[in-house]
């Protein structure tokens, strides 16, 4: 670069140390935040390559506006691309093999994994940027040695990928419904939870494994509003999805009369919820269907009942 406004040294300590402070910060979300999605190796070097990449754009971002080279800031809109179009590949590899689970995500939350996968990717860049930022700062404005640039920097990357965590965040069922287990029975070949129909079961066989291996919740909202989030499908959907990859399901493709159900009581303005898990164990199926994430696209539909100040007892 000529007539740099900085020399190569400090543009290759800043851009190194920027680069792995927005990485880690990454890595650090994605170890906290994301319990069932990415679960494999892949996953996690795809997304540790992602967020070096996106680490690398922040880091360059500060030096190439010193230097005028305007033109270098447009690789910033190119990585927002490109983390775009990966959010959108992965929404269509997850839509693909969904219909391959026995009991499948549903579109809502397939969109809901697609948006976190893109926006966590910002965390690197705009982690690494102020790294970079506060890095050459302290270097100039103060002739600080490399250490003391290193704390400084490793220090504001850090807020800021809090400060992502914090955002990022999502509320669970846990904090807007109280789940309690449910009783199973029959009356005939109609199966009730907690009196409520929810099925036609024919095959005695059918009847006798839901009475035996059966368990099923009831979700009761504390506000009008949480109603109306767990009244919608694509947030049901995600919460039997969540007790299925737990739990699993103990059936065969070929059993089509055993399903994972979701009904609202709209009597009582809850919403019940059966399957057929591999394991019994009711304190566990009670947390995993309570740590189930708020959707986003539940949280805009039914939006009316925001204005009912009723509180559920």
């Amino acid at each position: 670069m000529n007539e740099s406004q900085i020399n190569d040294a400090l543009f290759r300590h800043a851009f190194i140390v920027a680069m792995i402070v927005g990485t880690l910060c990454r890595f650090f979300v994605l170890r906290v935040q994301d319990k069932q999605y990415p679960s494999q190796p892949q996953d996690y070097i795809e997304q540790i390559i992602v967020a070096a990449l996106a680490s690398s754009l922040g880091a360059v971002a500060l030096p190439a506006l010193l230097d005028k080279e305007f033109s270098a800031l447009t690789f910033l809109a190119v990585g927002i691309q490109e983390f775009q179009g990966l959010a959108q590949q992965e929404k269509i590899t997850l839509n693909n093999i969904d219909g391959d689970d026995i009991v499948d995500r549903g579109g809502a939350y397939i969109d809901e994994i697609a948006t976190t996968y893109e926006v966590r990717s910002y965390i690197s860049l705009f982690s690494s940027l102020i790294a970079s930022i506060i890095y050459i700062y302290v270097s100039k404005s103060f002739d600080a040695s490399i250490l003391v640039c290193i704390i400084f920097a490793s220090l504001g990357g850090a807020i800021v990928g809090l400060i992502f965590k914090r955002i990022l965040r999502r509320d669970s069922i846990n904090d807007i419904c109280d789940v309690h287990m449910a009783k199973i029975s029959f009356d005939n070949s109609w199966l009730k939870v907690n009196d409520v129909e929810m099925q036609n079961i024919g095959l005695k066989e059918s009847r006798q494994k839901y009475l035996e291996k059966g368990m099923a919740i009831e979700l009761v909202p504390k506000d009008m509003s949480a109603f109306g989030i767990i009244n919608d499908i694509g947030q049901q959907k995600a919460i039997l999805h969540n007790i299925y990859i737990h739990f699993g399901m103990a059936k065969d493709v070929d059993e089509r009369d055993l399903l994972s159900i979701a009904k609202t009581d709209i009597k009582e303005k809850t919403v019940l919820m059966i399957t057929i898990p591999l394991i019994k164990d009711e304190v566990e199926f009670m947390k995993v269907a309570g740590s189930t994430p708020v959707l986003d696209t539940s949280k805009g539909k039914q939006s009316a009942y925001k204005k009912k100040p009723v509180i559920f007892k």
